[in-house]
């Protein structure tokens, strides 16, 4: 009987520790995916804090009432996102309640700007310290979710803060909320998240080139390939556009080429090969990269900026409009140059060779002083063509300015109408 009892009292514990280990794991799970969900609201929150600091920057920058609607708006409506995410954090209600009151009084501020209720002049005063609060507690969540979030910091100050966890039903709901979270009812197909990017190329009147003309093209444009083995082939059927699909392999290089079968233009190229640590010079690159452009024939553009890693450098250039010189940005292009001997890596031409229709428009003188507020430096000052709200390219002046207050701005104004097309901030 002792006997028996004894291998009940076993077999109970083991089904209790097999119990409490499983349990305990399905909490630790559930601690996990909590803390990734808490984690991801974090960096959102965060991020949008930093879009409302950059917006109410822009409402400090202009003083034309027209130049300011569009910024108030924004400040508007990205307060009241910043509120949303800070309601579904799961922080005490005190700190929650003081800061969806500060965010809400920057919102319905922006409002009243809007309304001509309140001077700007005054607003202008108030948000020089407000956006000061807004980064400094985007830094703070930015910290609080470190190394894409630290799980212990996150479990204990938001996941323990929302639920017990000797508390079965709200780990639960927990758990249903972390799952909805992170599953998607209605997924996006490829087709619908990737906007037309490419279009026929009617407007290219040359004629079709033959296989053997785009081979020959091919050597003449990159003559220290001409022993390398290629390979060509045609686009299919569906493709937007007929082009020529060049492979070639040379010892230690490998890569592609395309060429549009009307007139046999360069469309892409990529190259890969081992690299070399040495590195050349930025002018040295930039000569190679004018060299490359001038051998493909595509002499009217600009380069208007470049980024490096370890093995590459990486150029974007924009078209020059021959009239005026102004840059047409989405006619862009982008080069892909060796830091080891400025070696052609990469190009692409596929918004160049598409070409924007660009009308004509009128350039009405603008006083700078009429449009910005405070104390400012203009220190570039350009035109260039972008996109309204309507996507239409238009002529803008694009302008550079410096406040020591709010940074660096780079501006688009309209050259005939003066509306702001766009503004940024630049690092």
């Amino acid at each position: 009987m002792k006997k028996f009892m004894w291998v009940i009292v076993v077999t109970a514990a083991a089904v209790f520790l097999v119990y409490h280990f499983n349990v305990q794991s399905k909490n630790t799970r559930l601690e996990t995916a909590l803390a990734n969900q808490y984690s991801n609201q974090l960096t959102s929150a965060s991020e949008k804090l930093i879009t409302l600091s950059e917006s109410i920057d822009q409402t400090l920058l202009f003083q034309d009432k027209e130049a300011l609607n569009q910024p108030l708006e924004d400040v508007w409506r990205l307060s009241s996102d910043v509120r949303d995410s800070i309601s579904a954090l799961p922080i005490d209600h005190e700190t929650s309640t003081v800061w969806m009151n500060y965010l809400n009084r920057i919102g319905n501020g922006a409002s009243l700007v809007r309304q001509g209720k309140i001077p700007v002049e005054e607003w202008q005063k108030n948000m020089v310290d407000a956006r000061k609060n807004l980064i400094s507690l985007s830094d703070q969540w930015a910290f609080t979710n470190r190394n894409a979030g630290n799980k212990d910091y996150i479990v204990t100050s938001f996941v323990n803060n929302k639920a017990n966890k000797e508390n079965e039903k709200n780990w639960k709901a927990l758990g249903d909320s972390a799952k909805a979270y992170t599953e998607s009812d209605f997924p996006m197909t490829a087709s619908e998240t990737d906007k037309q990017k490419k279009k026929d190329l009617q407007h290219i009147k040359d004629s079709e080139i033959t296989v053997e003309q785009v081979k020959q093209k091919f050597f003449k444009l990159f003559p220290e390939l001409a022993d390398a083995t290629i390979h060509i082939t045609e686009s299919s059927k569906d493709a937007p556009y007929p082009f020529y699909h060049v492979q070639f392999h040379k010892g230690i290089r490998i890569g592609y080429a395309d060429f549009t079968k009307k007139g046999g233009h360069l469309l892409s190229y990529l190259m890969e090969r081992p690299f070399d640590k040495t590195t050349i010079s930025v002018e040295k690159m930039k000569e190679k990269a004018s060299t490359y452009l001038k051998s493909f024939g595509y002499t009217d553009t600009e380069l208007v900026e470049y980024r490096e890693n370890n093995i590459a450098w990486h150029l974007a250039l924009a078209r020059k409009d021959p009239n005026n010189d102004a840059l047409i940005y989405a006619d862009g292009m982008h080069l892909k140059i060796a830091k080891d001997n400025g070696e052609l890596l990469g190009l692409n031409a596929m918004e160049y060779i598409q070409k924007e229709n660009i009308g004509e428009q009128k350039i009405v003188q603008i006083d700078y002083q009429e449009i910005f507020s405070g104390d400012f430096k203009v220190e570039e000052e350009r035109l260039a063509y972008v996109e309204n709200k309507e996507l239409q390219q238009r002529l803008a002046y694009e302008i550079l300015t410096r406040n020591d207050s709010i940074g660096t701005h780079k501006t688009y104004i309209d050259t005939e109408t003066h509306e702001i097309l766009h503004t940024e901030k630049l690092p």
